[in-house]
């Protein structure tokens, strides 16, 4: 192999850094997606929350599989490392369908 094509353990450390921070935070954004309920279908603070959340996740998902995608593209991290962020963007898109059949406005 030639030494353009080896793969540093810096740049692999600040990677797999880099995306554990950002699956980290979207975990967090995905707990209080999921797991905050509103009091009844008259509580529309909680379901705005709900779905503000949810969109964030899907944009935060998706900023995170892009951002995946250049060092599992390389070699420099493995192709598991982008199914967190797509079950992170599936959980956003099911959430917001969740909420718009739920309480409808």
């Amino acid at each position: 192999m030639s030494e353009a094509g080896r793969v540093s353990g810096a740049a692999r450390g600040s990677w797999t850094a880099l995306l554990a921070l950002a699956n980290l935070l979207g975990c967090y954004v995905g707990y209080g997606a999921v797991f905050i309920r509103p009091e009844g279908a008259w509580d529309a603070a909680a379901i705005d929350g709900i779905a503000a959340a949810a969109v964030f996740l899907c944009v935060l998902g998706t900023l995170t599989l892009l951002l995946t995608y250049v060092p599992v593209r390389r070699g420099t991290l493995p192709n598991w490392w982008l199914l967190l962020p797509a079950v992170l963007l599936l959980l956003g898109v099911a959430r917001l369908i969740h909420v718009e059949y739920a309480y409808p406005a």
